[in-house]
């Protein structure tokens, strides 16, 4: 006598059932069977939503915190680069000697150079300042500026490639002006359009030293 669940009856399973499709000779052929896909009716059939009918795809246009952060890493690698270098040329003019124009277009609030030189911080760049003094062939590549509440300087008095310590200054018309940046840990002096800036153009920007003893040695700061 075979054991078993005395309250068991053994069933034998049906087979799935399977759609059939009548093509046009008369026949049949069989296709698997297809679940129809279940839509959520809602309370009042008079106000079905497109949602019930289509997934909702969420929208790919970035935010302004996305656009900003993208804008950033572009101006920090361009910088890094040096690559805007190439978009500026130098040209000489009879009164003020080396200049530099534009080649391309900038729109306004645009990078367009680093003021590239020695980093300092403010004591030990007017020890160097004192130095240059003392021979008066040497010109002024100093910029010095305030950043997170401490004193810097940039120095750009040896001679380089780099453009931005050739852009000459202007109280009157200038087409950049200063910014620091702050790049993986270290700060950068760049400089941006404050307006658009065409080809062929000179770029100016205005020194901001109204120190009495400046301008007394430097009258062009007060009056370019």
């Amino acid at each position: 006598m075979a054991r078993g669940c005395p309250f068991t009856k053994k069933t034998k399973r049906a087979p799935k059932k399977s759609a059939t499709s009548i093509t046009g000779d008369g026949e049949n052929n069989v296709v698997p069977n297809m679940a129809p896909k279940k839509i959520r009716k809602p309370r009042d059939e008079n106000q079905w939503k497109i949602t019930d009918f289509y997934e909702v795809r969420k929208s790919g246009r970035k935010t302004e915190k996305q656009l900003q952060d993208e804008a950033q890493k572009a101006v920090a690698e361009k910088v890094l680069k040096g690559s805007n270098e190439e978009l500026l040329q130098v040209f000489h003019d009879a009164d003020k000697g080396r200049c530099i124009c534009s080649t391309v277009n900038f729109q306004k609030d645009e990078f367009v150079i680093e003021y590239k030189g020695e980093m300092m911080e403010y004591a030990e760049a007017k020890k160097a300042e004192d130095r240059y003094k003392e021979n008066p062939t040497i010109g002024s590549y100093m910029y010095f500026f305030e950043h997170k509440g401490k004193r810097w300087c940039v120095d750009a008095t040896k001679e380089t490639i780099y453009k931005g310590r050739l852009i000459n200054h202007s109280i009157r018309k200038p087409n950049l002006k200063t910014k620091v940046i702050d790049i993986d840990g270290a700060h950068h002096l760049i400089l941006i359009a404050t307006r658009e800036i065409i080809v062929g153009e000179e770029l100016l920007y205005d020194y901001g030293d109204r120190s009495s003893d400046v301008v007394a040695e430097n009258p062009w700061l007060r009056d370019s």
